[in-house]
């Protein structure tokens, strides 16, 4: 044995000459070891003017003379560095952070909390990690002021980060409340720890309130027939030219669109479709300024693109209500153009909403006549057939006034067809639009006798 097992030192070996230079370098090692005092287990390269008192625990990374040396004692004695490699429960002060650490065997921590720095972990009754760095099992933990107020702070880097409480069973998440994914105060809740629901979710601009899974609290939808469920012009599925219309208040965007209906499954192949929103219709001046949220049901097939007015954002696949919320421009007034489009590829998805506010709430149907009705506000195809049969002298007209279900958005362009026509002058039978709430059949006379004509496919259109 040349050197001491614990500290090795070196000993002295029987007969050997100069004895002194042995036994001086065990003395340097122990006057260095002993109340051991590192200047820092940070500063990666050695320092340009070492002294005698230099000393270091190598850190990872080490450059020069401390390359390769991590986590050993670098001491500098007779104008070298000598490094030792630390056993299990080896003790250094380190001045540049004032604080007392040990070498665990695989690692230096601070062991006791004296400067401002802390302890790396804590484990009161349990056993700390890098994630879990303060770790206590007990049947209470108590939090008390210290002559007045006690504030609990939990603080997140982003926000799209979480800063939350979580409540487990059997270390399965069942409840979460906080700010988790964004900046809104939620509550969720789990049955089996992976899918979460929220329960409740607080604007933090407004203070306002949702229950986005409780369909009774749901918000106002700024879409009409968000499930294309009317498709008063019989729209089968497919292409559609730019500018026209299929299911009800959804037309295709420049380029056209393609696009099919499967229950509640819409897929949107190609191109993009667009629906125009009214301010007035939900009694607004402008939507410049508000916050909007977007959001779809169970999209898949990839990402899905959305402008709304001149501002625009994607929505990415993902099971559930997946949602998206831009605020229109300063110049985003009057008529909203809500325009939908797959980044790649088809994509399918179900039940679209646009709602005020920052947050998604769950679908909620609006009756059919309701749905119907504002549908009716843009276009109508007018059910069954408008028959005229008069008796009348020539060129003199019959008339059938036709009250319209709804007040349309401005004065409808009418279109029909003529299925039955007798003693009628020329082409003067029609259909004609005197207000948004009101219409007329007529027919003029050839000769004097019996007039008839029969109108149907009849159509009244008030689209943006």
């Amino acid at each position: 044995m040349t050197d001491t097992p614990r500290l090795s030192l070196p000993l002295l070996a029987a007969g050997q000459a100069q004895k002194h230079v042995t036994h001086n370098d065990a003395l340097m090692r122990l006057d260095g070891l002993i109340h051991l005092t590192v200047d820092s287990r940070t500063q990666t390269a050695p320092p340009a003017l070492p002294t005698e008192l230099s000393a270091y625990i190598v850190p990872a990374g080490g450059t020069g003379a401390f390359a390769g040396r991590t986590d050993q004692v670098a001491l500098f004695e007779d104008g070298g560095w000598t490094f030792l490699v630390p056993r299990a429960g080896w003790q250094a002060w380190v001045i540049d952070e004032a604080e007392h650490n040990l070498w665990t065997g695989t690692e230096w921590r601070r062991d006791s909390p004296i400067s401002s720095l802390g302890a790396e972990r804590w484990g009161v009754n349990a056993t700390a990690d890098t994630t879990n760095r303060l770790a206590v099992s007990s049947d209470a933990s108590l939090f008390n002021h210290a002559g007045s107020d006690h504030h609990l702070k939990i603080n997140k880097a982003a926000a799209g980060n979480t800063a939350s409480l979580l409540f487990q069973s059997n270390w399965s998440g069942r409840a979460e409340f906080g700010l988790a994914g964004d900046d809104d105060f939620r509550v969720k809740v789990s049955a089996d720890g992976s899918a979460w629901h929220d329960a409740v979710a607080i604007d933090r601009a407004s203070g306002s309130v949702a229950l986005p899974t409780s369909a009774w609290a749901a918000g106002t939808n700024l879409l009409v027939n968000g499930d294309m469920a009317i498709n008063q012009r019989g729209f089968a599925g497919g292409g559609l030219t730019a500018g026209a219309y299929g299911f009800d208040r959804w037309k295709a965007a420049t380029g056209g669109a393609n696009l099919s209906l499967s229950g509640f499954t819409i897929t949107l192949t190609s191109g993009a479709i667009v629906q125009p929103v009214e301010p007035a219709l939900w009694g607004l001046a402008s939507f410049a300024g508000l916050p909007l949220t977007f959001s779809v049901e169970d999209l898949t097939g990839g990402s899905l693109a959305v402008t709304i007015g001149s501002q625009s954002g994607t929505i990415a696949a993902g099971a559930g209500r997946r949602s998206l919320t831009l605020t229109p421009a300063v110049g985003d007034t009057g008529v909203l153009q809500v325009r939908l489009s797959p980044s790649a590829g088809a994509v399918s998805f179900e039940r679209i909403k646009l709602e005020r506010g920052w947050l998604a709430t769950g679908w909620m149907a609006r009756p059919l006549s309701v749905e119907q009705m504002l549908c009716w506000r843009y276009f109508l195809k007018q059910d069954g057939q408008v028959l005229i049969d008069a008796y009348q002298a020539a060129a003199a007209a019959s008339r059938q006034s036709l009250s319209l279900p709804v007040p349309m958005r401005a004065t409808p362009s009418v279109t029909a067809t003529v299925s039955l026509e007798i003693n009628v002058q020329g082409t003067d039978r029609g259909v004609v639009a005197q207000s948004p709430e009101r219409a007329y059949a007529y027919v003029t006379a050839l000769t004097l006798g019996r007039v008839r004509a029969a109108f149907d496919a009849i159509a009244f259109d008030a689209e943006l």
